[in-house]
């Protein structure tokens, strides 16, 4: 079968940006909770709060100063009063997901921090799944996934 050439071959992901109303607290969180380390910025973004993150070796993580006269459609901001806010309805909506080496580690660090978070398997028990929230209602997941060779 002959490989057409797409626009898109070789797109990797290279950031996920959330906005916060407080990105000093999301920052700390990702930082403490899942081990995220603060970037030196490259330039002032403007009148606005802008933290990036990393996870080595190759995860971005930047958070924004919300900006309160938007209304975007997938942010957490924009969601009625009566949202499900149970981390066991994650694992059929809107999460970024991280892999994990230490699955019981990550959990303590959960529970230390009194995050709420929801458990899981996958492949008759062999991958455990936790979900959860940031500070600002973004669905968050880890789990025990083998790393891909």
């Amino acid at each position: 079968m002959e490989q057409l050439s797409s626009p898109f071959q070789g797109v990797h992901l290279h950031h996920v940006a959330h906005e916060s109303e407080d990105v000093q607290r999301a920052s700390e969180f990702y930082q403490q909770v899942l081990g995220f380390k603060e970037l030196e910025l490259p330039e002032k973004f403007g009148p606005f709060q802008v933290v990036w993150l990393e996870l080595p070796p190759s995860y971005a993580l930047h958070l924004i100063e919300r900006d309160p006269k938007s209304r975007l459609p997938e942010s957490p901001f924009v969601v009625p009063n009566d949202a499900n806010a149970d981390p066991s309805a994650l694992w059929r909506g809107h999460h970024l997901s991280f892999r994990v080496s230490d699955y019981d580690g990550a959990i303590k660090i959960l529970k230390e921090r009194n995050v709420q978070y929801f458990e899981k398997t996958q492949q008759d028990g062999k991958v455990k799944q936790a979900f959860f929230f940031d500070p600002d209602g973004n669905g968050l997941e880890i789990g025990n996934w083998p790393v891909p060779s």
